[in-house]
């Protein structure tokens, strides 16, 4: 099974729309969205907001769910879940997706674990810096903010990333798809 960590310099950079792109013209591969969650009086929001609960409401030491389309007629998706990065995922052909939350101690064992039910899949597309962390993937890939800026947990792993985009188009896409097919 090959793996792509696609990982970004900010939040709000583009990971998903990359991921997107990808999923929908490879066949047979699932993605799996990685966050890490702090907590304590050190927390800063993984997604890049004051607090959006993802983190506060994870009460195990990790926690992994599996993304389901819903159908209710002609509606693939409910209106509320369709801005969901694993939603969109799942939409752009993912043929399966989980979410992985984790505390940063148990990132490895949590990827692990995610990894173990997404076997027989032609390949994974990790979304979430923190999965390049422990993942030594086939193809790490890292969008880059426009004004230049790196979070903390992008320069941690930007010696691990093969291929840096500036801004994602079809041209680089293509480019991706063949080291990919290799």
């Amino acid at each position: 099974m090959k793996i792509i960590c696609i990982t970004g310099a900010t939040s709000g950079v583009g990971k998903t729309t990359l991921a997107e792109m990808l999923l929908r013209n490879l066949k047979n591969w699932a993605a799996c969205k990685v966050t890490a969650c702090t907590g304590g009086s050190a927390h800063r929001c993984p997604r890049g907001k004051k607090d959006c609960g993802v983190c506060s409401s994870l009460k195990k030491d990790y926690e992994i769910k599996k993304e389901t389309v819903y159908s209710n007629n002609n509606a693939e998706f409910p209106f509320m879940a369709r801005s969901k990065d694993t939603h969109r995922l799942l939409k752009a052909g993912a043929k399966a997706v989980l979410w992985v939350k984790t505390k940063p101690e148990f990132l490895a064992k949590s990827i692990k674990r995610a990894l173990a039910r997404l076997k027989g899949y032609s390949g994974v597309i990790f979304e979430g810096n923190h999965a390049l962390q422990v993942l030594n993937p086939d193809l790490a890939l890292m969008v880059l903010s426009p004004d230049g800026r790196f979070k903390r947990s992008a320069l941690e792993i930007k010696n691990k990333v093969d291929l840096f985009i500036k801004n994602v188009n079809n041209v680089q896409i293509k480019a991706i798809l063949e080291k990919v097919r290799q």
